[in-house]
């Protein structure tokens, strides 16, 4: 258990030195993996951007945080690259055993030129929840958005069966006849946020994460050395046993 609690220790460490020294909240090991792409390719890593660096939940709409990281947690993991370096990427990539599941889209160079229109969405959708951070990628990015978050924002379960494609705040997403709710984590869990370009509450999260952490090594440690006087005790006692049985005077062992 202690060891368990160690591993867990060190992987939150790794990650709270790693958000203080970024904006975004992409988990380091993806981080590590594009910024060798990035550095073997020559390209900087505001370039190749993960989709999750450039959304975000808008402020007013934070209740609905926890279901629009439900919906979008993998496409914010993908890396978009734009068509002047795509060929390298592409060849990189498939050249490399990166222990690491990949995903990025192909950006044409029209879209970066702002030649594409954005999609259309409803007000009370999830879309129209987020906002895009002002880059070259923001025309296609909201695009994607139209279509990938253009599901109904219900309050009711009664307007979820109404509804053709809708999410509740709860997380569970209707998309036609399909119905998927992914409770493997709780939707509150800020540690596994991905989205937006500000990390000061994913690392206060951590932080407590951290001190809880702490205070249970600290218990298991003393259950641990418990444990260890425990055996010393026994080992001592063995011995004193096979010295006893050495020997059949009364004398010798009183």
């Amino acid at each position: 258990a202690k060891d368990k609690l160690d591993k867990d220790a060190a992987e939150i460490n790794v990650e709270l030195r790693s958000l203080r020294e970024r904006k975004n909240n992409i988990p380091v090991r993806q981080l590590d993996v594009r910024a060798l792409l990035c550095r073997e390719l020559r390209v900087a890593d505001d370039e190749l951007p993960f989709a999750g660096e450039l959304i975000a939940v808008r402020p007013q709409e934070s209740d609905w945080e926890g279901a629009a990281e439900r919906l979008l947690h993998s496409f914010a993991l993908s890396v978009l690259v734009p068509e002047d370096h795509y060929r390298a990427v592409s060849d990189w990539i498939d050249g490399h055993h990166l222990r690491e599941r990949v995903v990025y889209y192909r950006v044409p160079a029209q879209a970066l030129a702002g030649r594409v229109r954005p999609g259309d969405y409803g007000p009370d959708t999830l879309a129209a929840k987020l906002e895009v951070k002002d880059t070259p990628f923001a025309s296609w990015l909201e695009q994607e958005l139209a279509s990938r978050a253009d599901v109904q924002c219900v309050e009711s379960m009664a307007d979820f069966r109404r509804a053709s494609r809708a999410i509740t705040q709860a997380g569970q997403i209707k998309g036609g006849v399909r119905h998927e709710k992914d409770d493997r984590f709780r939707i509150d869990d800020r540690s596994r946020y991905v989205l937006g370009w500000s990390n000061e509450r994913k690392i206060d999260v951590l932080l407590a994460k951290a001190a809880e952490l702490a205070a249970q090594l600290a218990r298991a440690e003393e259950v641990r050395a418990g444990h260890d006087a425990a055996v010393k005790a026994a080992f001592v006692r063995g011995q004193l046993l096979a010295r006893l049985a050495e020997t059949h005077e009364f004398a010798a062992i009183d």
